[in-house]
């Protein structure tokens, strides 16, 4: 911001409320990073990165709770976010306990048994 003002940008507030939203989005964002800093103290990384996939999930979901609106592409999202729910649950219930990966895990032995 500092190198930003020296070459001539301007900063404009709008009001003291837009300043109060900006540091609330600045904490929300600090206890998240933080929290997943913890998960990936404790838990291995390939069983953490999948909740990722299910941040757009919480987003649409929580869009329409929260307010109000009506998510585009008719029923096709309600089967996205089905099958980017069930992606998170088939990862996380064929994982070894060890959290190491097998070369032909766990999963594909349900898809394609013999």
């Amino acid at each position: 911001m500092i190198l930003g003002m020296c070459l001539g940008g301007r900063l404009h507030v709008a009001s003291l409320r837009a300043i109060f939203l900006l540091l609330y989005l600045s904490a929300v964002s600090a206890v998240a990073y933080t929290l997943w800093g913890i998960l990936l103290k404790y838990h291995p990384v390939s069983k953490v990165a999948i909740y990722g996939f299910f941040n757009p999930v919480a987003g649409v979901l929580l869009s329409m709770v929260l307010l109000g609106e009506e998510p585009e592409g008719g029923g096709m999202i309600y089967v996205s976010l089905l099958l980017v729910s069930l992606g998170i649950f088939v990862v996380n219930r064929f994982a070894r306990e060890d959290g190491t990966e097998e070369k032909h895990g766990r999963v594909s032995r349900f898809f394609w048994r013999n």
